[in-house]
């Protein structure tokens, strides 16, 4: 039997888990609404009878448990939900930033709620008709050569929002995310350390825990991460856990946090390499505290940009860098580049169709319309102006109408060639990413002048568009469940908190009456019992 006063350590044990569990209970309540706070318990087992003298006890005699024992306070988590979260967060972090850059350009080619290259086409179209019902107005032709200054004026003007948004989208990977990603792994690095020594000590650090997961957390928006952690020992036979943070791409593993190490990105701008050179506009780096490149696994190669094809870094070099089927390797991302890529077609096709018509010579390049601003390079969209010939001509510069190429007759309509440059500005023709040979490179679609924007408008960018956004709100949905899920299990609900203060003090209350019971039949033994006879 256990022994008269072992009870009372019964007792004891009990108020004390009572105790516990209402200190814990009152600690979740108090941090209810607190950003990151998970829901603590008091771990408790129950402490089994004494094994001393086994080996000369009595068998008859009944083995009674010596109450309860706290053993700790810990957090409930659920260690799947958090990795399931953060893979989650990096899907949804890279169409996030990349629906918000589409977003933007759309605001260039979408026509529908204000004017822009395909209204100033229209325009052009209806002062070269009018043009051509009465050629004979020379004051006509002034008003033509109005329009399509204009309309270079538009070109101008969507090539400089591209490249804004451009300029805008590599301030914020700069300036934004990598500046916040380095924070966040120099902060969790801290805390990893701040961790260690309050284990070492013995004290608990469920706090410090609380703000680390939700740093871990909002870098897994970045980039795709893997957490894990070792155990090394400290001595005395102990052991404490150190934290690893490492970024995932493939089978390569690029270490961000070792303990109280951590690594740091970089960004470099218009990197140029290879045979025939490629300028890539943004290239990342990662660097460790010594600002020597961090190795795949420790020893392999550096970072690359295809290591980094998840989270926000992922969106944000995918439209910086691709091009879609002006990439050389004929990539599926359609960035910025292509897009700027297809609005210089559109202006280099257009300058060559108008140039070619009002032309007199065989060559087809005498009479230019339209030239670059410098008068020297290729015609693009940022560079797209009148020429000058036409720009400072006193009479008239445009070809009215053209002898017979076999005749030589004149042509018996007096404005023919007019109506062939309207021909052919809504004559429909495969587009191709070759700027020299239309039947080379690769087809984008097939139309005309007229409806070019409209093609990339309604057809490439909506589409891309709906795409991406269609992704963005399944892993948004998805990861609000996985929320939802986390929430529930490790969020502080008021109620069943309430519910612990009354459990956990009725318990209180019944370990105190079992040691006032103890107490009461300690002191009937002692003094009450075997006076008899005196």
């Amino acid at each position: 039997m256990a022994s008269t006063f072992s009870g009372f350590y019964v007792a004891k044990s009990g108020i004390q888990a009572a105790r516990a569990n209402l200190q814990v209970t009152g600690q979740n309540m108090t941090n209810v609404n607190t950003e990151g706070y998970t829901r603590q318990r008091v771990d408790t087992y129950s402490i089994g009878s004494s094994g001393n003298n086994m080996r000369y006890s009595n068998q008859s005699d009944l083995a009674i448990g010596e109450g309860v024992n706290c053993s700790g306070i810990s957090q409930i988590r659920d260690p799947y939900l958090d990795v399931r979260y953060r893979m989650e967060h990096a899907k949804s972090g890279k169409t996030g930033t990349e629906l918000s850059t589409l977003n933007d350009l759309e605001t260039i080619f979408d026509e529908s709620k204000k004017d822009g290259i395909s209204t100033q086409l229209r325009d052009l179209t209806t002062q070269l008709q009018s043009y051509a019902n009465t050629p004979s107005n020379s004051g006509l032709e002034n008003i033509v050569k109005n329009s399509s200054l204009l309309l270079t004026k538009a070109f101008n003007n969507a090539a400089q929002q591209i490249s804004t948004i451009r300029k805008q989208q590599t301030d914020s990977l700069q300036t934004d995310a990598i500046a916040k990603t380095n924070t966040l792994l120099k902060n969790i690095a801290h805390l990893n350390e701040e961790i260690k020594s309050a284990d070492i000590s013995g004290n608990p650090s469920l706090e410090l825990n609380d703000q680390r997961n939700t740093m871990i957390d909002q870098l897994s928006q970045y980039a795709n991460i893997e957490v894990s952690s070792k155990m090394v020992p400290v001595g005395a036979g102990r052991t404490v856990a150190e934290l690893n943070i490492n970024l995932i791409s493939g089978t390569n593993k690029f270490n961000l946090v070792s303990n109280n190490q951590y690594s740091h990105f970089d960004m470099v701008k218009d990197v140029t390499s290879g045979s025939p050179p490629v300028t890539v506009p943004v290239t990342m780096e990662l660097k460790d505290e010594a600002d020597h490149d961090v190795l795949a696994n420790g020893a392999g190669a550096a970072l690359a940009n295809s290591d980094v094809t998840s989270g926000a870094f992922g969106g944000y070099l995918s439209m910086l860098n691709e091009k879609g089927e002006y990439d050389t390797t004929k990539g599926t991302e359609r960035g910025i580049g292509y897009y700027e890529n297809v609005l210089d077609k559109l202006a280099s096709e257009f300058a060559s169709t108008m140039n070619k018509a009002n032309s007199t010579n065989a060559d087809q390049d005498n009479k230019a319309l339209f030239t670059a601003a410098d008068g020297v390079s290729s015609i693009n969209a940022s560079n797209i102006s009148l020429s000058d010939a036409w720009n400072h001509a006193t009479g008239s510069y445009l070809t009215v109408t053209k002898q017979d190429p076999i005749t030589g007759a004149a042509s018996s309509t007096p404005s023919d060639n007019i109506l062939y440059m309207i021909k052919q500005l809504s004559q429909e023709k495969p587009y191709t990413t070759d700027p020299n040979n239309a039947a080379s490179g690769t087809t984008l679609f097939t139309g005309s002048v007229n409806t070019f924007i409209s093609n990339i408008s309604n057809s490439t960018l909506a589409l891309q568009v709906q795409d991406i956004a269609r992704q963005d709100a399944t892993f948004n949905s998805t990861l609000s469940d996985i929320e939802t899920q986390k929430n529930a299990l490790s969020s502080v609900d008021v109620n069943e908190e309430g519910i612990n203060l009354i459990m956990y003090n009725q318990s209180l209350t019944a370990s105190s009456r079992f040691m006032t019971t103890m107490d009461e039949a300690i002191d009937t033994i002692i003094n009450r019992m075997g006076t008899v006879g005196r």
